[in-house]
């Protein structure tokens, strides 16, 4: 009989990471000033996405001043097309990671020919 009662409060120890992300006060420094426009509504986010989001703020970090600005302006003239225009950019973009590495490599070098 103590078993199961063990087993179940294992499980409830268990259970609570695994439903909740982290704490947005637990987060690193650098991590928490690139999503603190986030932060009033992390709570309320999954688990899945506040992972996507650090992992992205993480890449976002590493970056360098003008990586970041070349980034922003690409951001900047994305937002700017058309709605149809983003969903074929989108498209496309989706299409060419599915592609062996081998092949995106060639359009890579292509591109760089360009």
């Amino acid at each position: 009989m103590n078993n199961p009662i063990k087993l179940m409060l294992l499980m409830c120890l268990f259970w609570v990471p695994l439903t909740y992300g982290e704490s947005f006060t637990d987060l690193p420094a650098d991590i928490k000033i690139t999503l603190s426009p986030l932060e009033a509504k992390w709570d309320g986010l999954s688990a899945e996405k506040q992972q996507k989001l650090i992992q992205g703020a993480s890449r976002w970090n590493a970056l360098g001043p003008e990586q970041q600005d070349k980034a922003k302006a690409r951001f900047q003239r994305f937002s700017q097309l058309p709605n149809a225009q983003r969903t074929k950019a989108i498209e496309r973009l989706q299409k060419y990671q599915t592609l062996p590495k081998g092949k995106r490599e060639d359009l890579q070098k292509s591109y760089q020919k360009l």
